[in-house]
């Protein structure tokens, strides 16, 4: 998961307008009960603002795999899409990694915008800007729900409800990406990090137009759990929608990747994917020798000994025995 650590996901279960240019810090009632802890983000270290599992389980580093990798998708001028912003960790990133680039971050649920906006305007961070409503196939209104001790694992789902008092629901705006794109201040669209709890195939359902028109590269969550019980769909049936938006897919195994289109690795994926929460992101585009020139790079950052791209079934039954 971008922003979540594995034993969050698989332990725990699961207004204001858009605000556009360098947000200021929330007020005193907004912030009071934040807690904040010191984390470094790629070169620099910021104090964070944020909810209590999220932040005792992130360590003094943030995902410093996750950030190489977007490190490598990213150009310094990239102009990047983060949806699904939560508080801000990924944007932070971006923002060192793009520093002559703009990011449009896009977060519903009204206090994990707060954490967001307090975070960007700590950070000083020029060239993010933040925006406080959903992305879907419709605009309208949907139901989040969640824990407000995690905040990062918010969803949106039809037809599933938590009764339970200690979880939270709160309706927010919904507005397609296709329709408000020109609201986001970008003037194309390299880069898109897509991360909304098995709400991924509503956002590009939304963005046709625009995907077809800036064809960017994009990095997304797949979450079997998310999927099976919010959306109720399974992993093959996601992986055959995906390729209706995008002709290549890439499954990440940490430094490793796959090619999801293959059907050699089709199986392995998904085998580990569910039963060891591997392959949990993907990265996918419309362009494959752009995506396969900037994953090479990724050979670069690992032991050889130690992290291998596999592109054949052969090679993963020697190698893994599956």
């Amino acid at each position: 998961m971008i922003e979540r650590t594995e034993s969050m996901r698989i332990n725990r279960e699961h207004s204001r307008k858009g605000e556009h240019g360098l947000p200021s810090p929330p007020s005193t009632e907004e912030t009071s009960g934040m807690n904040t802890k010191s984390v470094k983000v790629l070169h620099k270290t910021f104090a964070i603002s944020g909810d209590d599992d999220y932040l005792r389980e992130m360590g003094q580093e943030f995902e410093p795999d996750n950030v190489k990798l977007l490190a490598l998708l990213c150009d310094d001028d990239s102009r990047v899409l983060d949806v699904g912003a939560n508080i801000g960790m990924t944007s932070l990133a971006f923002s060192q990694i793009c520093p002559r680039g703009q990011i449009a971050a896009i977060e519903p649920l009204p206090r994990a915008f707060q954490y967001l906006r307090r975070n960007v305007a700590e950070a000083d961070s020029g060239n993010i800007k933040i925006f406080n409503f959903a992305l879907g196939s419709r605009d309208g209104l949907a139901l989040m729900q969640g824990h407000p001790s995690n905040l990062a694992c918010s969803f949106i789902a039809d037809n599933y409800k938590i009764p339970a008092s200690d979880h939270f629901s709160h309706e927010v705006t919904v507005k397609r990406l296709d329709q408000t794109f020109s609201e986001l201040s970008l003037d194309r669209l390299d880069f898109m990090k897509v991360d909304v709890e098995g709400f991924e195939l509503e956002v590009f359902a939304g963005a046709k137009e625009t995907l077809a028109t800036y064809r960017p590269i994009v990095f997304l969550e797949m979450n079997h759990w998310c999927l099976n019980i919010y959306r109720r769909m399974s992993i093959p049936e996601f992986r055959e929608r995906l390729m209706e938006y995008f002709p290549y897919i890439y499954a990440i195994d940490g430094l490793d990747y796959l090619d999801y289109v293959d059907q050699r690795n089709i199986h392995h994926i998904n085998y580990h994917h569910v039963l060891n929460f591997r392959f949990m992101n993907l990265v996918v585009g419309f362009d494959r020798q752009e995506i396969l020139f900037r994953l090479s790079g990724l050979r670069e950052k690992m032991n050889a000994s130690t992290y291998r791209c596999i592109n054949s079934t052969a090679e993963i039954e020697h190698t893994r025995g599956v």
